[in-house]
């Protein structure tokens, strides 16, 4: 049977409560903290390698793969070596490890049949493997952008911003929280804004509803 036969895709209410399990294990040794550690989670309750790859991106347009490691017979990460400048990448960076990582989760079996470069190349030439990457992005988000604390500090901050500008002008406010979110858990604007669009959170729409309706707090 070949890798790609032990794929399949997952809802996204499976994708929350996959990152769900993973976050409890860092509030289980008490190192639940924002932005989420990722790398405890991979490599300590995982025991899955991450290493560097030079030239990675350059050569097969990829910022990290996942595989077996066939020295050492681990699931290891690799990332292309320009992520190690954390002042310049640091979010790519946990964006990549995050996204490698949800392919672990998700599509183990997969990865563990993939002992050649032609079983990698079947592995991407799924007929769904678009599927099964959109559904590791948004394991990813999941686990770097808890929906719990996305939508606390959502609340935290439009309540702030209202009472500062007022109703008039709700993409600033949008923007805005966007943006100070993104710092604070250290992945892209463009990943955050997506993330408070989805299901379960939804901050977008409950942002427009309430500065329609001129509430200072969201609902």
């Amino acid at each position: 049977m070949g890798a790609a036969e032990h794929l399949r895709t997952y809802s996204v209410g499976e994708l929350e409560k996959i990152a769900a399990q993973e976050l409890q294990k860092l509030r289980e040794i008490r190192h639940f903290s924002i932005p989420i550690d990722i790398e405890t989670i991979v490599e300590k309750f995982h025991e899955v390698v991450i290493d560097v790859h030079r030239g990675l991106k350059e050569n097969h347009h990829l910022w990290g793969i996942v595989g077996r490691d066939l020295d050492t017979d681990k699931i290891t990460i690799l990332i292309d070596d320009q992520l190690l400048d954390l002042n310049y990448h640091l979010k790519l960076y946990r964006m990549t490890i995050a996204e490698e990582f949800g392919h672990v989760l998700l599509h183990r079996e997969a990865i563990e049949k993939v002992k050649s470069a032609e079983d990698f190349k079947a592995l991407q030439n799924h007929g769904d493997w678009d599927k099964h990457d959109r559904n590791a992005k948004r394991l990813a988000a999941a686990l770097l952008m808890p929906a719990k604390n996305i939508l606390d500090d959502s609340r935290i901050l439009y309540e702030q911003m209202v009472s500062l500008v007022g109703y008039n002008n709700p993409e600033a406010i949008k923007k805005q929280i966007a943006h100070k979110l993104s710092e604070k858990y250290e992945v892209s604007v463009a990943s955050m804004r997506f993330r408070l669009n989805e299901w379960p959170i939804n901050v977008i729409d409950i942002i427009d509803n309430a500065m329609r309706d001129s509430l200072d707090f969201l609902d």
